[in-house]
């Protein structure tokens, strides 16, 4: 884990690490949970870069509300670009 935050740092030097609260919807949020999705596709709206926190609040598209479940808290590890504005990142466990 100390090479990975190493990493991390020298990769990012300069960049002022970030914290990015995101929506996920109920049938993400239960495998991010579980730990069997371990990454996220996203417009690359907000510069994610890796080291930065990545806070995910259960969304519900139906009701158009925030769901009870807790907060899930993750690092951004590897972040790579892919079609148009879109990255895929990982989420790494604190």
């Amino acid at each position: 884990m100390v090479y990975l935050e190493q990493e991390l740092i020298l990769h990012n030097k300069g960049h002022q690490m970030v914290t990015h609260e995101l929506k996920i919807w109920p049938k993400y949020y239960a495998r991010v949970n579980a730990g069997t999705k371990t990454f996220e596709v996203r417009n690359n709206d907000r510069d994610f870069q890796a080291g930065d926190t990545v806070l995910l609040d259960e969304w519900n598209p139906e009701s158009k509300c925030f769901t009870d479940n807790e907060t899930l808290e993750f690092k951004i590890g590897y972040v790579l670009p892919i079609e148009g504005e879109k990255v895929v990142f990982s989420l790494l466990s604190l």
